[in-house]
């Protein structure tokens, strides 16, 4: 058993690299991201690579207390261009848009690059065109980040873990169409609750049975809230025993509209609030959740991820093995608001 871990504090995560070498990352300390070793996390190949995903979340953790600025600063300085500032860059001119007609031509001009409701005229939101967006902040334009010694992929439809890291391997899927050490996850899409279903999936409303209340609706602006389910594999790079490590993390997503343009609703920045957070998985009794900052995000484009839980476990790689999927029974009960609300809280309950 390897952990179960909280988001509670900003945790130890980067290196101040100064050499060099073009692929090490170069940052200060002032900027909030403290020292480590060069080995938990570098840059290769145009993509972040890291020790293990302990080390993913903690950055994403640093990374989730900075506003824009500091984020694209951050950036600059490794030389990353991540999926989450490609997504930002594409937001600036979403948000200039003035009417419905100017949408339209803007869906058809970054249809590949973005994720549109397709299904909802009315919903004019977009959205990151990964299966997952909460490795947007780390992972490249690409989708693309390694944990261990294993590559990772996101694309609109699933997750793509290339076992032995071997990239030839990820450009040429069809090829390997046979190869073990390679795995797509297709994550869950539906979960049991207490009110009839709610999406386990990064876009709610690519499901035709979404109810309507899984908006939270006051007055001209409403407040979509998603439980996701993340699972992982990966190999560690220890010696002399190669570490398999599998994994879950269970995450809310809040994604805020507002009405416009005559038509519907459409995605604005706002500063979200998640609080007063308890779970608890199968029988045990219910943990209580903390968050830094007090639950409220800065101000943020298309949405935020809240990691409620994670959970991992490791063994020593005996050359046959199985990756299985598997999902607990999953309880929720916590408070969610976001400016445009009035940071009114209101509740929010899954059982299953």
């Amino acid at each position: 058993m390897k952990k179960l871990m909280f988001l509670a504090a900003i945790a130890v995560v980067l290196t101040v690299f100064n050499s060099c070498k073009k692929d090490e990352l170069k940052t200060t300390p002032d900027e909030g991201i403290a020292k480590t070793s060069k080995s938990d996390v570098y840059l290769e190949n145009g993509y972040l690579a890291f020790k293990n995903m302990d080390a993913v979340d903690s950055v994403i953790n640093v990374l989730s207390q900075m506003n824009r600025q500091g984020k694209d600063a951050w950036e600059q300085k490794i030389g990353l261009k991540s999926a989450r500032y490609e997504f930002d860059e594409l937001f600036d001119v979403y948000e200039k848009l003035a009417s419905y007609e100017e949408f339209l031509k803007f869906k058809a001009k970054y249809s590949e690059q973005l994720k549109f409701n397709e299904m909802d005229e009315t919903d004019c939101s977009i959205d990151y065109p990964y299966e997952s967006s909460y490795y947007a902040p780390v992972m490249n334009n690409k989708g693309i980040f390694k944990v261990g010694l294993s590559l990772f992929q996101y694309t609109r439809e699933k997750q793509i873990i290339v076992l032995d890291g071997d990239m030839n391997k990820l450009k040429n899927l069809s090829s390997y169409s046979n190869d073990k050490n390679i795995i797509g996850i297709n994550h869950l899409k539906v979960a049991r609750s207490s009110n009839g279903f709610i999406m386990m999936d990064e876009f709610a409303d690519d499901c035709p049975f979404l109810p309507k209340q899984s908006y939270w609706t006051k007055g001209d602006r409403r407040v979509l809230n998603q439980l996701t389910i993340d699972m992982w594999v990966y190999w560690e790079d220890t010696d002399p025993f190669l570490i398999v490590t599998k994994g879950y993390r269970f995450c809310m997503k809040q994604k805020a509209q507002k009405k416009s343009w005559l038509v519907g609703w459409r995605d604005y920045a706002t500063i979200y609030e998640f609080k007063d957070v308890n779970y608890k998985i199968d029988a045990n009794p219910y943990h209580t959740v903390s968050y830094a900052n007090g639950g409220v995000s800065p101000e943020v484009n298309g949405g935020v991820n809240w990691i409620i839980v994670d959970h991992e476990e490791s063994w020593i790689h005996s050359g046959i093995w199985t990756y299985e999927y598997w999902q607990p029974n999953f309880n929720l009960d916590a408070k969610v608001s976001c400016r445009g609300l009035d940071g009114i809280p209101y509740p929010i309950i899954h059982v299953e």
